[in-house]
């Protein structure tokens, strides 16, 4: 998976995962949902070009549960839908994705709060590795961390103590959720313990 800077327009988006996962679980195809979503304004977006440049990222997070967990995402508590709409972020993006096993939980591990700080060095260690992220203007960056701080808050993993400080939690999920992700889903478990995992 190459570093993509696509999520700066990503939004926390769980109301469109549920309808689109929905919808899959019907059995459509994705123009079928395309289709579906914009002709019944099911996002909710002013215009159907905002709904079809939301559609795609919405569609790729969605599709990156398993069948099991689609079907758990709509009947789930507030706590397993955040946690596994987090899950769905860290999926699709290696960048948002590394920086919660780099920064996320090596900090938990070392019981250190995170700094705003810390966001800007991941990425310059990043710029020091790959082109790609070399190439990502100043602007792009910031976009990127406003976008990776709305997602841990948004799962309660990260809580602001003040303007530079947060500290780290690990997320509540159900013990059902639990049970599974630990034979299953070792990414979406770790999110309970915080603690690093072999993704095989």
């Amino acid at each position: 998976m190459e570093y993509s800077a696509g999520f700066t327009k990503e939004k926390w988006s769980e109301n469109d995962i549920a309808v689109v996962i929905d919808l899959i679980l019907q059995g459509k195809n994705k123009k079928e949902i395309l289709e579906e979503v914009t002709e019944n304004n099911l996002f909710q977006l002013r215009s159907p070009l905002s709904i079809k440049n939301r559609f795609n990222m919405v569609y790729n997070r969605a599709a990156s549960l398993d069948d099991e967990m689609k079907q758990h995402f709509l009947r789930a508590n507030d706590y397993d839908r955040k946690a596994l709409t987090l899950y769905t972020f860290l999926q699709v993006y290696r960048i948002a994705l590394e920086f919660y096993i780099e920064v996320i939980v090596y900090k938990y591990e070392q019981q250190e709060p995170l700094y705003r700080n810390d966001f800007h060095y991941f990425f310059e260690g990043k710029a020091s590795v790959s082109e790609r992220v070399n190439g990502w203007r100043p602007e792009t960056i910031k976009r990127l961390i406003s976008t990776l701080m709305l997602f841990f808050k948004e799962a309660k993993m990260i809580e602001q103590i003040d303007q530079t400080k947060y500290t780290i939690n690990p997320i509540h999920i159900s013990r059902d959720l639990k049970t599974y992700a630990e034979k299953n889903m070792p990414l979406l478990y770790s999110f309970s313990v915080l603690e690093k995992v072999n993704e095989s």
